[in-house]
């Protein structure tokens, strides 16, 4: 993701159409992944005023908030990202991350058993969607599915094997589900392939149990 042409980009669509939301929306993502939280802030409250309905609004405040730490506020978010797209199985996994950062255990379970519910929906119709598969593998990781999240795992890396997201997300379930060595491979070819979000992995819960090895922190001082 080429941060330098999406704030180019964001910057010229809101000057061609500074009352459109969705122009709003991009700037804000543009900004966020920047890191320049305050004027994302700006940006996606600007996007939700001047359409209270938008769904990636709400949504990518919601994943700023999460790089942040900002748990409550992305819970909120969340909360209306649910009502606008109810169908949308992305949301109820962030839900699911911001409430175990919390410590709202239960309340998590619920949110990735309704996202596992979603993404099952989905993958009937869209069998090689390569996005539901690898969420569905960590949503089945963090119902205690370890065998499911194994098979959605592997089926997402036979679609699309190069995916430095997909990867990010692989290492994501073997972490939930123990297999550190296997978790720190993938997050390393992760990194390899291009991500590198290290605000983001800080506040994942889903890293939780790899953060002490000596891979894992080499890797994130890299960065």
């Amino acid at each position: 993701f080429n941060l330098r042409q999406a704030d180019i980009a964001s910057s010229k669509a809101l000057e061609l159409e500074p009352e459109l939301a969705e122009a709003h929306v991009a700037r804000g993502l543009a900004v966020s992944l920047s890191k320049r939280f305050d004027e994302a802030e700006v940006e996606f409250e600007t996007a939700l005023r001047l359409d209270p309905k938008l769904y990636e609004a709400s949504l990518l405040f919601a994943r700023a908030r999460l790089s942040q730490g900002k748990f409550e506020e992305a819970i909120k978010l969340l909360e209306r990202s649910a009502l606008i797209r109810p169908e949308s199985f992305e949301t109820f996994g962030f839900m699911g991350q911001a409430l175990v950062a919390v410590g709202r255990i239960e309340e998590a379970k619920v949110a990735y058993q309704k996202q596992v519910h979603l993404i099952d929906q989905h993958l009937d119709l869209n069998p090689e969607d390569s996005r539901a598969l690898i969420l569905g593998a960590t949503a089945n990781a963090n119902i205690h599915d370890e065998e499911r999240a194994v098979d959605f795992a592997k089926r997402a890396i036979t679609v699309d094997p190069d995916d430095p997201m997909l990867l990010y997300n692989v290492a994501c379930t073997f972490a939930i589900i123990g297999r550190t060595d296997d978790a720190l491979d993938a997050l390393e070819h992760s990194v390899e392939k291009g991500w590198g979000d290290p605000a983001w992995i800080e506040h994942d819960s889903d890293l939780d149990s790899i953060r002490e090895s000596p891979r894992y922190k080499a890797l994130v001082q890299a960065m």
